[in-house]
Order: C-alpha cells, then sequence, then structure tokens
C-alpha cells in the first residue's frame, strides 16, 4: 500500500508542478508580449503606472531643410503640440510660437521661425501619411506614430 500510495503522491505532485510551470510561462509569454507591442509596456509600466507613447517627427521647413527627431516619448494622449513643446524642452536650437484663443484654437505658430501664413504658407501635419485638418492641439498621438510637420506653401 505504501509503494501504491508513494506513486500515487509522485504523480500528484508532478502534474501540479507541471501545472505551476505552464501558468508561469503563460504569465512571462504575456509580459513579453506587452513589452514588444508597447516598449513603455510591461511590468516596469504596470507598476509605475506612467504611460507613455514613443513617437517619430520629421519638420520639413520647405527650404531643402528637415530635422528628424527619431524616438521621442511624450505622455500618452498629448498633442501634437505637446509633442513641439517636448521637442522644445530637449533642443536648445528649436523654437516654437504659439497663440491659442480662449477656445482653445490655435491662432499662430511659428517653428524655428518660420510663421503660419508667411508669404502664402502654413505649417501642416500628417499622421502616418495622413493629413490631418485639425488644429496642432487637437491631433492626438499615439505610440508608434510617425508624424510629417511641413512647411507648405498654399494655393490661391
Amino acid at each position: 500500500m505504501d509503494g501504491h500510495l508513494n506513486k500515487i503522491t509522485k504523480i500528484i505532485i508532478s502534474g501540479a508542478l507541471a501545472v505551476i510551470i505552464w501558468i508561469v510561462g503563460i504569465i512571462i509569454g504575456q509580459e513579453q508580449t506587452v513589452t514588444i507591442l508597447s516598449p513603455e509596456g510591461g511590468l516596469g509600466g504596470i507598476i509605475s503606472r506612467t504611460r507613455s507613447a514613443q513617437v517619430s517627427l520629421m519638420l520639413d521647413y520647405g527650404t531643402g531643410r528637415i530635422k528628424v527627431y527619431p524616438e521621442i516619448k511624450v505622455e500618452y494622449g498629448s498633442s501634437a503640440l505637446n509633442l513641439l513643446e517636448r521637442i522644445e524642452n530637449i533642443d536648445n536650437d528649436f523654437n516654437l510660437e504659439y497663440t491659442l484663443e480662449k477656445d482653445q484654437i490655435l491662432s499662430y505658430l511659428s517653428l524655428n521661425g518660420y510663421p503660419n501664413f508667411e508669404v502664402g504658407k502654413k505649417w501642416l501635419i500628417w499622421i502616418d501619411n495622413v493629413l490631418q485638418t485639425d488644429d496642432l492641439n487637437n491631433v492626438r498621438l499615439k505610440s508608434g506614430d510617425v508624424i510629417e510637420i511641413k512647411y507648405i506653401k498654399l494655393l490661391e
């Protein structure tokens, strides 16, 4: 009887260990999937509760001058205007000037001395190759977005 009980105990313990290893494997696999899909995800993001987005930005001044910021971190749900403010904080050569009206409409925008509507040109924004018609302060960003802001001459 002792030999039979010992054999059943070994089977139960082996089965329990197999289930525990399987569950731990699923948890680790999910953690790696979250980290792969969102570099800000994972256990660190869960613990700290910080949500951020990593985006890339290209500024095209329309004169052959192009500036690229490949990996910029902003808070999750930030606007394109918040992104430009972040760029101004990390790049000493970048100068952002803007005016927001009471109803949060962007009435003036100048990037490095290139103002909106100067000589018929305007700053326009594309996100993932799609032209955005909202003001920069109303365009919301998500992780992985590729943003292009171009100084374009408007047709009359």
